[in-house]
């Protein structure tokens, strides 16, 4: 609440200092993750399971940035600020290998709701740096583990959603400890402008997912299926983008 009320005090005074116009910019993006992951066992039998993996997935998203641009109007290099909030669509799809000498990879796939700020730096050649940061909002869930080319039901390990494939928001509130993913992201783009306000934009974004953590206690309740003692994951992610803007001034 503090940081939403900061960002609305800085505009409104920036409002009032610089010239200001309405901006906004939509479209998508393509992407790979490196994937980290880290379980824990105490269970002898399922020592092979745990233990820190890498491993690799794909992200894509559709965006809507919605904000404030404002001009400088003496600067020879930097032409203006935008301070954008986010919102759209995430998909994340990520593995795990399962032990480390056999080709069995548990696939988690996760249907996110975007909400974020962007703030940009924009420059006078069309070319703009952000630094961002939000949360992916995970609403809907798939699971399954893929072994030899084959996709079977949900791993070992999730207690009383193991043998689940779909898991909807509810079942995702009592798997993980704080059912949402952090992120910040760096992101750059150069605008093509196809008129005075419109422009097409292309750029690459790195963001940092600070991923969940399952809780294993409400996993193991009412069941004697396995949980382990510990699951948690993050992920680094490399995405191209492009889209079309319109507000900011050629």
């Amino acid at each position: 609440m503090k940081v939403k009320l900061i960002i609305l005090l800085f505009i409104l005074t920036c409002s009032k200092l610089l010239p200001v116009n309405f901006e906004f910019s939509f479209g998508g993006s393509l992407g790979s993750t490196i994937d980290f992951s880290q379980v824990v066992s105490s269970l002898d039998i399922a020592k092979p399971l745990e233990g820190s993996r890498i491993d690799y997935g794909f992200s894509a998203s559709g965006f809507l940035d919605i904000g404030a641009n404002f001009e400088l109007q003496d600067s020879e290099v930097l032409k203006g600020v935008s301070i954008l909030f986010e919102t759209g669509y995430y998909y994340y799809m990520r593995y795990r290998t399962e032990t480390e000498n056999i080709d069995k990879k548990n696939k988690f796939k996760y249907h996110n709701l975007i909400l974020g700020v962007l703030p940009k730096f924009n420059f006078n050649n069309g070319i703009s740096f952000g630094i961002g940061a939000g949360i992916f909002m995970p609403l809907y869930s798939w699971i399954g583990q893929k072994i030899n080319d084959k996709t079977e039901a949900s791993p070992l390990g999730l207690g009383i959603y193991g043998g689940l494939s779909k898991i909807d928001f509810k079942k995702i509130i009592n798997m993980y400890k704080v059912p949402i993913m952090p992120y910040v992201k760096l992101n750059l783009e150069k605008n093509f402008y196809i008129s005075e306000l419109w422009a097409f934009k292309i750029g690459a974004n790195l963001i940092y997912n600070f991923g969940m953590e399952f809780d294993t206690d409400n996993l193991r309740k009412n069941t004697t299926k396995y949980t382990f003692d510990e699951y948690k994951f993050y992920s680094l992610s490399f995405e191209v983008f492009f889209g079309f803007g319109f507000g900011r001034p050629k």
